[in-house]
């Protein structure tokens, strides 16, 4: 079984520079060029095309990995300058030799191509022409060769992405632009649905403690905070063990029903005078249509001035959620509300465990 990894920031550096060793070497062959200039050129054109490394927007690098977790290969997709803004080039795949001839490299196509549907129309690559194994490949997963002259060394394929049946059912709303803020500088931090992405842990690192009731979802997020899979309805931790909890566009995910337990328990593992910060998407009462899954594309700029492109699909409750929905739930658990902020589709609330309370503690 072939998964793909967003890989760690060591992963990331070395299969850089070896994708751009890899696309020089291709370009002196197929320009009859000096391969010195096609480093220098190639080097010179990476800071703008990914100016924010792998967290630059429009572009995915994953790891592929089996069950083992043992590295098969690596692949980058992106935007690309001169292409149209729906379109998106692939611009490296590579499978260890060692692994080669057992369906990785389609795999990982396969995966990249269903995870490209929504945010591009139509997928571009070039292949040399004399790669009969790839063009093969390639040609069976529905990409066309563009014409070429005659002679030409290297090939462009492009493939259109059919429209999903289940797009028919999901409104996407506008892309929102969340900017982070607000964690403590120091402390242990609960974030709640710390998985995928992984965005409080790439923030605060270390000092994160992130469950998640998928363990792939904690295998995905990036290095660095101690993930346990677990469930938020019945947190594992004693009363007021933290002095902050997070949920990050995790209780959109959750049913309504659960919502009150959940922050009972939070409220419990909360020190007095703790907060418990959440960012969630703003979600209107469902329209009387067919329309019953709702999509939040994201744009998420980090302190450190790194960008997270993603999104956030869930099916669309018929009350909606809102600012009020969240506020009222905490209220009603003993929580006092500290700041609310509402930009776009999406809002950041901040709550306080006040000093003796001791509402909505169980035992």
């Amino acid at each position: 079984m072939v998964k793909l990894h967003r890989p760690t920031q060591d992963e990331f550096d070395r299969w850089l520079a070896f994708s751009a060793e890899r696309q020089a070497e291709d370009r002196a062959w197929v320009n009859g060029t000096d391969l010195k200039r096609e480093r220098e050129q190639l080097e010179a054109m990476i800071p703008v095309l990914l100016p924010k490394g792998m967290d630059s927007p429009g572009h995915a690098f994953r790891i592929a990995r089996d069950e083992a977790e043992k590295e098969l290969g690596f692949v980058w997709v992106g935007v690309a300058p001169g292409m149209p803004a729906d379109t998106c080039l692939l611009f490296d795949i590579y499978v260890h030799e060692a692994h080669r001839g057992r369906g990785v490299a389609r795999a990982i196509l396969e995966q990249m191509l269903v995870s490209l549907k929504g945010d591009a129309k139509t997928v571009v690559l070039y292949v040399r022409a004399d790669n009969a194994p790839a063009r093969a490949l390639y040609t069976k997963l529905g990409f066309v060769e563009d014409e070429a002259p005659e002679g030409a060394k290297d090939l462009q394929m492009r493939r259109t992405l059919e429209p999903d049946p289940e797009d028919e059912r999901a409104h996407t709303f506008e892309r929102q632009h969340v900017v982070v803020s607000g964690l403590p500088s120091a402390g242990a931090i609960l974030d709640i649905g710390g998985g995928g992405e992984g965005v409080i842990g790439q923030i605060a690192g270390d000092r994160v403690v992130a469950i998640d009731r998928l363990r792939e979802e904690l295998q995905e997020a990036p290095a660095g905070p101690l993930k346990i899979v677990m469930d938020a309805r019945e947190l594992g931790f004693l009363d007021g063990t933290f002095k902050t909890v997070t949920a990050f566009f995790s209780l959109m995910y959750m049913k309504a029903e659960d919502h009150p337990r959940v922050f009972e328990e939070v409220l419990r593992v909360l020190a007095p005078g703790g907060r418990f910060l959440i960012w969630d998407a703003v979600i209107p009462p469902r329209r009387g249509d067919k329309k019953d899954v709702a999509i939040f594309p994201m744009t998420i700029e980090l302190p450190d001035g790194k960008a997270v492109s993603t999104g956030y699909g869930v099916r669309w409750p018929d009350e909606g959620r809102d600012a009020a929905y969240y506020e009222r739930l905490a209220e009603e658990v003993g929580f006092k509300v500290v700041s609310t902020r509402i930009t776009g589709q999406h809002l950041a609330v901040e709550w306080e465990r006040q000093a003796g309370s001791d509402e909505g503690l169980c035992g």
